[in-house]
Formats: structure tokens, C-alpha cells, sequence
């Protein structure tokens, strides 16, 4: 059965799309069929794996309008094919505008992407969401849609409330009868430095308030000027440093998530 899975903060530089682009090509690597959905008006997934998103006529904000006009969708419109055996569906600047159109919907506005991904989702083992940094109506959508959560955190102090802000959004999507199976995966700490003081600190402060519920996963994306370098040519972190740290990082999270959707996620209240 199918999975969709958003990677959401809405702090920005987190490495939301960097976990997003190379989970989903190490899901694809496990011999996994996996849809990238680039919900970012930055379009930073789409140009990460090499396309202009400019240039670009057909977006998911073309494909969110059909849905709002209820207008019939092929299942192959507008998906895009990248060598590395991932299919994308991409975003521009033209995403920034769909939230008016979404507010001015008085039915089912939180729920437009989850009704185009049904209809899709069979022909995917995975469906990986790239949020915006934000927690408006169009990252709703997506935790709306989502099975469940993947959460990428930098280990600073000031992640911490954005954190309790996140996991509060993600417990009203539940309680509000939005999606009331959305469940949180777990918790990835990314550009780390793991020889400082506050990385242990705020991994000790997180463990003990959110521990028990919500996994924190043991594998962690260390910092590195090579996973910035990768989206410059439009390819994943194993192809453009195989060897190096975090290209072994991310296959080391990827068999870790993989172990824990054999466990099942974990709920909270």
C-alpha cells in the first residue's frame, strides 16, 4: 500500500528539500516507485533536481487549479521524469498565488491536493511532499494529504518552539477532523555538528519532552558544503559525493525509515 509523506517545517533552511530529494531517490534506490511533490512556490525541489523552473507551463499549481475547476486529470500530466528513476511533480513562483484561490473556496479548501493525490497515489509506493516553510493554507493541504510526517530540525535552541508550533498545527489537522489518522514518522536532525555542546543540549532537552511520543531518528545528516553543492547540478547527494558523509547519512536514515514503517509509526496525543 501506497505511503504520502510530507517533510515539514516552517522554519526555512532546515534541509527540508535536501531530505526530500535524496529520501525519496534512497526509497527509489530500495526499488521503491516515488513521486517528489514540490509544494514550494521557491520551486527549490524542482531546480534541485536539475529543471528550470521558470520555464515550466505545467506546474502543481496548473494541476491544483484543475482540481479546484473539477476538471479531469490524466494520471501522467505534468509529472516529470529525472535519470535517477525519480518522477516529480514541479512548483514555481505561480504557487504563491494559489492560496487566495484556495481561501476564496467555501468547501474542501484544505483538502484540493489530498483529492488530485488520490487519484494517483496507487501508482506510487511512495509520495514525498517538499513543504514551504510555513504553516499557511497550502502546507495544510499537504499535512491534509499526508499519511504522515517527517520533521527536519537544525539542533538550535530557537527550533525548539518551532517545533511545539509545528506539532500543534500537525494535533489540529488531527483534532479538527482534517486528517485524523496523520501520524509523525520522526524527527531528523540535519547540518549537524555532533562535537558541539548545544547539539547534545537540545538533543537531550527534545529527547526528554517529545521522546516518549514522537521518534527521534538515531541517524543524523551531518553539516556539509557537499550537500549544498549537489542541487547546483541537479542531482542527488549519492551520485554527486557517493562516498562522502552525508551521502552515507541519508542511505543510513533511509534504511532506518524503512525499518520503522515495518514497526509502524508511532502516535501521540
Amino acid at each position: 500500500m501506497s505511503k504520502i509523506v510530507a517533510i515539514a517545517n516552517q522554519k526555512g533552511g532546515v534541509g527540508k528539500t535536501t531530505t526530500a530529494i535524496n529520501l525519496g531517490i534512497g526509497l527509489v534506490r530500495n526499488g521503491n516507485r516515488v513521486l517528489l511533490v514540490d509544494l514550494d512556490p521557491q520551486g527549490n525541489a524542482t531546480q534541485g533536481l536539475g529543471f528550470d523552473a521558470d520555464s515550466l507551463e505545467i506546474t502543481i499549481t496548473t494541476i491544483l487549479k484543475k482540481v479546484i475547476s473539477k476538471n479531469n486529470i490524466e494520471k501522467e500530466f505534468g509529472i516529470l521524469k529525472h535519470l535517477e528513476g525519480i518522477d516529480l511533480l514541479p512548483a514555481n513562483i505561480e504557487l504563491s498565488v494559489l492560496e487566495t484561490e484556495l481561501i476564496s473556496m467555501f468547501f474542501g479548501r484544505e483538502k484540493v491536493l489530498k483529492k488530485y493525490l488520490d487519484t494517483i497515489r496507487d501508482e506510487y509506493d511512495y509520495i514525498i511532499i517538499d513543504c514551504m516553510p510555513s504553516l499557511n493554507l497550502i502546507a495544510i493541504n499537504a499535512l491534509v494529504a499526508a499519511d504522515e510526517v517527517i520533521i527536519p530540525l537544525h539542533t538550535q535552541y530557537y527550533s525548539v518552539k518551532g517545533l511545539e508550533q509545528l506539532v500543534q498545527t500537525i494535533n489540529s489537522v488531527r483534532s479538527n477532523d482534517l486528517n485524523e489518522s496523520l501520524t509523525i514518522a520522526g524527527i531528523l536532525y540535519t547540518c549537524v555538528n555532533d562535537k558541539t555542546t548545544s547539539f547534545r543540549e537540545i538533543h537531550q532537552i527534545l529527547s526528554r519532552s517529545y521522546g516518549c511520543n514522537i521518534r527521534i531518528y538515531q541517524n543524523y545528516i551531518p553539516r556539509s558544503v557537499r550537500a549544498e553543492e549537489a542541487p547546483t547540478y541537479g542531482r542527488s547527494i549519492y551520485e554527486y559525493d557517493n562516498a562522502g558523509k552525508v551521502s552515507v547519512a541519508y542511505r543510513k536514515f533511509t534504511a532506518e525509515y524503512l525499518l520503522g514503517n515495518e514497526g509502524g509509526s508511532r502516535r501521540w496525543e
